[in-house]
């Protein structure tokens, strides 16, 4: 999984972002309830066809927020979690707000699994229906084995694989923890699938970024299918030049 570098945030750098999260917000609240639901299943069946995805045992990925006007995840980890004991899901919660740190954690089912956590969003249980503690995509890994596919949110995203977050960094020092943990049993990176409608898409070059910030392999919109970087290429099917 690719990444960008750079030097620490500068004040201009920081507006930028701020200015651009900005600009997505108002796009986002130009949307109709009914434009909403129409993109959301037309990026969910992009989703189910690819390819990666359908073969994927060991999937992260997030539980949309309505309120951010996240793409719907639902039916996706409907679907995954369906597959039963073939495949397991796990989703984000928050570790330490102070410290932008999240887990992921194994969800069997969103109904019973899921409840309302950090900043009033959807979130795992810690526990399990018996009380034992759910797996943690992390910590268990050399348990329950690599993550394939880990499906993440944002507010922008650039054709080249910049993702603009909510500021957090969340995601950024979950990805890269988490490539680590994926080499410490031998295990590739997994692909990072981006879920985003069509007016959160910037051209190469015009997302800002950090050197902490990851580039995403695929961005999944309503009208297309991006592909980001060579592993992006690859899962899409196309060759490169």
């Amino acid at each position: 999984m690719a990444s960008v570098t750079g030097t620490r945030e500068e004040p201009r750098e920081a507006d930028d972002k701020r200015a651009m999260r900005g600009e997505i917000r108002r796009r986002l609240r130009a949307m109709d309830a009914e434009a909403l639901r129409s993109a959301d299943a037309a990026i969910d069946a992009r989703l189910r066809a690819l390819e990666a995805v359908q073969d994927a045992r060991r999937v992260g990925a997030y539980l949309a927020s309505a309120r951010l006007r996240e793409v719907s995840t639902t039916d996706f980890v409907a679907r995954k979690t369906s597959e039963g004991s073939k495949t397991m899901v796990f989703s984000p919660i928050v570790d330490d707000a102070s410290s932008s740190s999240m887990r992921m954690l194994h969800v069997q089912d969103q109904e019973r699994d899921v409840e309302q956590g950090a900043y009033d969003l959807p979130e795992p249980r810690e526990t399990y229906e018996d009380g034992v503690r759910r797996l943690d995509a992390v910590r268990d890994v050399r348990d329950v084995g690599a993550l394939d596919v880990i499906v993440v949110p944002g507010v922008a995203f650039g054709e080249d694989g910049r993702r603009l977050g909510r500021g957090g960094g969340y995601y950024d020092a979950f990805l890269s923890r988490y490539v680590e943990a994926a080499a410490s049993v031998g295990a590739p990176p997994p692909l990072i699938v981006a879920l985003a409608y069509g007016c959160q898409i910037y051209p190469r070059e015009r997302v800002p970024v950090h050197v902490h910030d990851r580039l995403v392999d695929i961005i999944l919109t309503d009208t297309r299918a991006i592909a980001c970087t060579e592993s992006g290429s690859r899962a899409l099917g196309e060759t490169s030049s």
